[in-house]
């Protein structure tokens, strides 16, 4: 899967309290450094940002944090992060160095951090070795617990889905398993029989309702077929109408001002390219590979379908204007934003 980090919305700029009189006994004022500077300890926490989860080693497990305005730590002293769930001690993700103000750390857990439901997130500052929390608090942030729900049934787990796979994920698997059968029959030597069959059973899995491509007599499906893009005006289901669902729940229950909105909103723009092409483009090669009584065409539709497939994972120029915008991104990046919507808003611990 490929990895792009779209954007880190979510900085929010705050106050920082006022050192205490640092002067000194020959009347000079200590330098405020934030690391021992002057005739007295200045250290105070200070910084603001973000922090989520992204796909890793494993998907989910890579943790991320990104701060401005954040001080270094006293001299001889570190900055250690911890990751928790409401079932989970807290789980030590190693140093966080500032550089200049800036925060922008990574650190991977090997583990789904969404499936197991980490959504608390704090630093200490200690001169210790990261182990335990000890020292003074520095950061703390929490997920929103509707947005995470909301978030584990895109990604995680959701009862609606035939494998009870998350919405979103299983959207993926089913654009990964069609490109797949469409690459292995283009290539696979198969009489015209068989490329209408495999032709049939592509489209029905893209699109619902269903139809017989074929003419045999049968509506031919894979095992727990869900279709892609599905019929509205009839009222079917597909994994489009799944994701969106999920999406408007997150909507509601945010701040119209808050900038997770903007992950959800980006997102569906990946779902939402995947949901128009396949109607308008992909369903029509897989039908015609159906339908078709030459071999040479069913299998140039096959590859059709299969290069359809990726462009939908990875996104496109759809509109051939020589740029990728931000309405022609793939499932794959709408993977790693919805997984962004589960930002912890980080701020000083109180």
């Amino acid at each position: 899967m490929r990895f792009v980090m779209l954007s880190v919305p979510l900085v929010l700029a705050v106050g920082c309290p006022q050192p205490e009189d640092s002067s000194s006994t020959s009347g000079e004022t200590g330098q405020d450094t934030a690391s021992g500077g002057g005739q007295e300890d200045n250290w105070r926490a200070s910084g603001a940002g973000a922090a989520y989860f992204a796909d890793g080693v494993e998907d989910n497990s890579l943790f991320t944090l990104n701060l401005t305005r954040a001080l270094p730590p006293r001299e001889g002293e570190h900055y250690y992060g911890f990751v928790s769930s409401p079932t989970s001690g807290l789980v030590p993700v190693g140093e966080i160095t500032v550089v200049g103000e800036d925060v922008n750390f990574t650190a991977d857990i090997g583990e789904n951090a969404v499936a197991e439901g980490f959504n608390h997130f704090e630093a200490w500052q200690s001169d210790g070795d990261g182990s335990t929390p000890d020292g003074d608090p520095v950061w703390s942030g929490d997920v929103d617990s509707t947005v995470f729900s909301v978030l584990q049934r895109l990604l995680i787990a959701n009862p609606d889905t035939p494998s009870g796979e998350g919405s979103l994920r299983a959207l993926e698997t089913q654009l990964e398993f069609l490109r797949d059968e469409a690459t292995a029959a283009a290539t696979g030597g198969l009489d015209i029989t068989e490329l209408n069959l495999v032709g049939e059973k592509i489209g029905n899995g893209l699109e619902d309702p269903t139809v017989d491509a074929n003419n045999d007599g049968d509506d031919d499906v894979y095992d727990n077929n869900y279709a892609v893009e599905a019929d509205d005006v009839k009222g079917d289901g597909g994994y489009v109408e799944l994701i969106l669902a999920d999406y408007n729940d997150a909507a509601a229950a945010v701040d119209p001002r808050d900038p997770i909105r903007s992950y959800i909103e980006q997102a569906i723009d990946g779902v939402q390219l995947c949901d128009y092409q396949t109607s308008h483009f992909a369903v029509a090669s897989a039908r015609g590979a159906g339908s078709t009584s030459n071999d040479s065409i069913a299998v140039s539709n096959l590859e059709s379908v299969a290069e359809d497939m990726q462009k939908y994972l990875d996104g496109f120029d759809a509109d051939g204007n020589g740029t990728e915008e931000d309405d022609e991104i793939g499932v794959e990046d709408s993977i790693i934003l919805t997984s962004q919507m589960a930002s912890m808003t980080v701020d000083v611990a109180k």
